[in-house]
C-alpha cells in the first residue's frame, strides 16, 4: 500500500487551472449531491481549489494548502483522490530533479439531469440518502413547465430584427481581422466548460471474456457500441458481475426486446440483481403490504369482509403458500410471486389476493398463463390496494361465471373429443334368426354400438 508522501510532500509545488466558471445551480449540486459521496472535506478541497484558480495562476507548494485547509496532506491527498474518482478533478505530475510538480485541472460538476439519469451517481446518493431524503433533494431541482397547449410560438427571428450588411462591409480585411490568431498557444477563452464523469481501468472487468460468451447469432457484434461498452463497464461495477453473467444479461435483453442500449440493460441487471442478492426468493416474498396502503391499518375488521381484507394486509404471499398448502412453497411458486411483485411491481397484499383467487378457482394450482394474464392487466389499472385487487377479482369471476353460461347454453356440436352418434351400418350387424330377433335386438344393437365406437375411437 502506497504512503502519502511517497506520492506527495509539502515542497511539491502545484498549479489550478479551470476551463468553465461556476454557476449558482453547479455549487448546489456539488453540496447537495456530490457533497454526500466523498465528505465535507473533499468538497471544501473543491472549493478552494476554484477559489485559488479565480485569483492567480502561480505555483505555490502543497504546505501552502496545508495551511489554507488547516488539514494534513494525508487529508488533503485523500480528498484530492475522491475528487479525482468522481470526476471533478484531473491530475498531471512532472517529477522533477529534487521535487514534483502538478496541475490540477478542476472539471465542472455534471448537470442536475444528467446527475439523476447518470444511473451510476444516483444509485450511490439514493443508497447514502436513503429513498425519502433522495426523492426531496431530487424534487428540489425540478422545474414546473407551464402548460403552452394553445399558444403560439412568435419568438422574433434575427433577419426581423437585424439588417444584412452591405457589400462593401463585407471585406477581405475584415475577414482577416476576424480570423487573425491573436490567442497564444498557452491560453485558452473562458468557456462553460466540460462537465466531469466517472471512468474506469477497464482491466476491472474482463470486457473481451464477456464477448467472447456472446453467441453472434443472438446478439450481432455491431450491436456493442463504444457508449454501450462504457456502460457495461459502470455495470459491472456497481453490481460486482463476472463477464459471464454480464454477457448473460445482454443476450437476455436483446432477445427480448430485439434492442439493446443503455438503458433496458440496466433495467434487466437491477431486476437481475435484486432477485439473486437482496431480494431474492424467499426474502422478496416475505414482505407485507406497506403501512400507507393498509386500508385497515389500526382498525379492527368488523364483517368477514374486511376480517379477509386484514388477512391479506398482514401476511405475506410466502406465509399465505403456507397457510393453502401446509408445507414450505415450492421454487416455482416462489418465482411466481416474484414475477408479480418485480416484473408488474405488485405490492404483496394485491398478490395475496391474486393467489388466493387463481388457487381458490383453478383447483389449488398456480397455473402460470393465467398468473401472469391477471397480474399484467393489474399493473396496468394500476392497483395497490387489498379492497382494489378484490373488486378486480370478483368482476373476472363474474366474467368468467357468464363465459361459462354462454358456453354451455349453446348448442353442442361435434369437436373432435366428442363421440359421434351414428347408427350402425346394416352390414355390420350380425344375421338374426327371425323368432329370436324381437329377444335379442335390443342387446346386440347395444353391444355393435359399443364394438364400433371403439373401433372408431382407436383409429383416431
Amino acid at each position: 500500500m502506497t504512503v502519502h508522501f511517497q506520492e506527495v510532500v509539502p515542497v511539491d509545488t502545484y498549479s489550478v487551472q479551470s476551463k468553465g466558471v461556476l454557476n449558482e445551480v453547479d455549487q448546489n449540486v456539488l453540496t447537495l449531491l456530490y457533497q454526500p459521496l466523498i465528505g465535507a472535506f473533499a468538497h471544501s478541497l473543491y472549493l478552494t481549489l476554484w477559489c485559488e484558480a479565480k485569483m492567480n495562476h502561480q505555483s505555490k507548494k502543497h504546505q501552502h494548502l496545508m495551511n489554507i485547509t488547516q488539514f494534513s496532506l494525508k487529508d488533503i491527498l485523500s480528498g484530492r483522490k475522491k475528487l479525482e474518482a468522481i470526476g471533478l478533478l484531473k491530475t498531471l505530475k512532472k517529477d522533477g530533479e529534487s521535487s514534483r510538480e502538478y496541475i490540477y485541472e478542476l472539471q465542472l460538476p455534471l448537470s442536475p439531469k444528467a446527475f439523476f439519469t447518470d444511473g451510476f451517481l444516483s444509485i450511490y446518493l439514493f443508497n447514502r440518502l436513503g429513498q425519502t431524503k433522495f426523492n426531496e433533494i431530487r424534487e428540489s431541482f425540478l422545474i414546473p413547465q407551464a402548460d403552452s397547449s394553445g399558444f403560439t410560438e412568435v419568438t422574433a427571428s434575427f433577419s426581423d430584427v437585424f439588417t444584412s450588411l452591405h457589400p462593401s462591409e463585407m471585406t477581405s480585411k475584415s475577414y482577416s481581422e476576424i480570423n487573425e490568431n491573436v490567442v497564444s498557444e498557452n491560453v485558452s477563452f473562458l468557456e462553460k466548460g466540460v462537465q466531469g464523469k466517472v471512468t474506469f481501468g477497464e482491466t476491472d472487468f474482463d470486457f473481451e471474456a464477456m464477448v467472447n460468451q456472446i453467441s453472434t447469432f443472438v446478439v450481432p457484434k455491431e450491436v456493442i457500441t463504444p457508449k454501450l461498452k462504457e456502460s457495461i463497464y459502470k455495470l459491472a461495477y456497481i453490481y460486482q458481475l463476472e463477464p459471464m453473467d454480464m454477457s448473460r444479461q445482454i443476450q437476455n435483453v436483446y432477445y427480448s426486446t430485439g434492442e439493446i442500449n443503455v438503458e433496458n440493460l440496466r433495467r434487466e441487471i437491477q431486476k437481475w440483481y435484486r432477485f439473486e442478492h437482496e431480494e431474492g426468493l424467499p426474502v422478496l416474498a416475505l414482505r407485507t403490504q406497506p403501512v400507507h396502503l393498509k386500508a385497515l391499518q389500526g382498525m379492527e375488521p368488523k364483517s368477514q369482509e374486511e376480517e379477509l381484507i386484514k388477512y391479506f394486509e398482514e401476511v405475506s404471499p410466502f406465509r399465505l403458500l403456507e397457510d393453502y398448502s401446509g408445507t414450505t412453497p415450492s421454487e416455482v411458486d416462489l418465482k411466481l410471486v416474484a414475477y408479480c411483485m418485480l416484473d408488474q411491481n405488485l405490492t404483496p397484499g394485491v398478490t395475496n389476493v391474486l393467489l388466493d383467487y387463481v388457487l381458490s378457482g383453478n383447483d389449488m394450482k398456480l397455473a402460470k398463463g393465467l398468473i401472469e394474464r391477471i397480474a399484467s392487466h393489474w399493473a396496468r389499472k394500476k392497483v395497490q390496494t387489498v379492497p382494489e385487487a378484490m373488486a378486480l377479482a370478483r368482476d373476472e369471476k363474474r366474467k368468467s361465471k357468464e363465459w361459462q353460461e354462454k358456453k354451455t347454453s349453446k348448442p353442442k356440436f361435434y369437436n373432435g373429443n366428442q363421440k359421434p352418434n351414428v347408427s350402425v351400418p346394416d352390414w355390420l350387424k350380425p344375421e338374426t334368426n327371425p323368432a329370436k330377433e324381437d329377444e335379442n335386438s335390443s342387446t346386440n344393437e347395444d353391444e355393435n354400438r359399443k364394438w364400433l365406437e371403439s373401433l372408431l375411437n382407436n383409429s383416431k
